[in-house]
């Protein structure tokens, strides 16, 4: 595809979040409205959303039923459990879209979903594992340490001392070909002239520079 053209009006950010973080959602929607975005791109596909939107309340049902098989066994730490907390907050609508959708609504603009259905639908269909009993032991067995914290220390390495804490995979390069690309399209269907991407924060390394040709304004949240 061939890229858009960037003329000088026309700004392009890259939003680095931190996924399943539901505190950050009021960050996110202040930074919104500071910048006032036109078009806005989310890392979320549309079988994703759908996913959630339709099957959300049944899995949080099962994933309750199989807790309680475990407390039976006398293990109580789910309540408070950081990895529990986590599977809750994958099964719910991100809090970026949610986030984003408040803005539309409220602001006006454009809201596209542009991340590719099939690696959602690849990671989705082992959800049962993810609920397994034997999983949630293992998983309430473990340390309960706080994985936005430490997430957040990974990410202050990377964009303040350039020390690598990740390993962008050839999905992840899959991936972001595939969203610039739409996001290319949907620049030259739209007269706007401030876009933005909102992402994982691991993808503004950009090794592969895919986004170059979008000129991007890179930002991480917490900053």
């Amino acid at each position: 595809m061939v890229d858009v053209d960037m003329d000088e009006d026309k700004v392009f950010f890259m939003l680095g979040i931190i996924h399943r973080d539901i505190s950050s959602k009021e960050m996110l929607i202040k930074w919104l409205k500071k910048e006032m975005p036109q078009v806005i791109t989310l890392e979320l596909s549309n079988y994703g959303l759908t996913f959630r939107e339709k099957m959300a309340d049944y899995y949080k049902q099962k994933l309750e039923e199989n807790l309680k098989k475990i407390k039976f066994c006398n293990n109580t730490g789910h309540v408070t459990n950081k990895y529990i907390r986590d599977i809750y907050a994958y099964l719910d609508i991100p809090y970026e879209y949610k986030a984003a959708q408040e803005y539309v609504r409220d602001y006006g603009g454009y809201l596209y979903l542009i991340d590719l259905d099939i690696f959602s639908l690849i990671k989705l269909k082992d959800i049962d594992k993810l609920l397994d009993v034997n999983n949630l032991r293992s998983l309430i067995d473990l340390k309960n340490e706080e994985k936005t914290n430490s997430e957040l220390i990974f990410t202050r390495l990377y964009f303040e001392k350039g020390i690598k804490t990740f390993e962008y995979t050839e999905e992840m390069r899959i991936r972001d070909i595939h969203m610039k690309n739409k996001i290319s399209l949907i620049m030259r269907c739209h007269n706007e002239k401030r876009f933005l991407h909102i992402c994982g924060w691991q993808h503004l390394s950009d090794p592969y520079n895919v986004y170059e040709p979008l000129k991007p304004i890179k930002v991480f949240i917490y900053d």
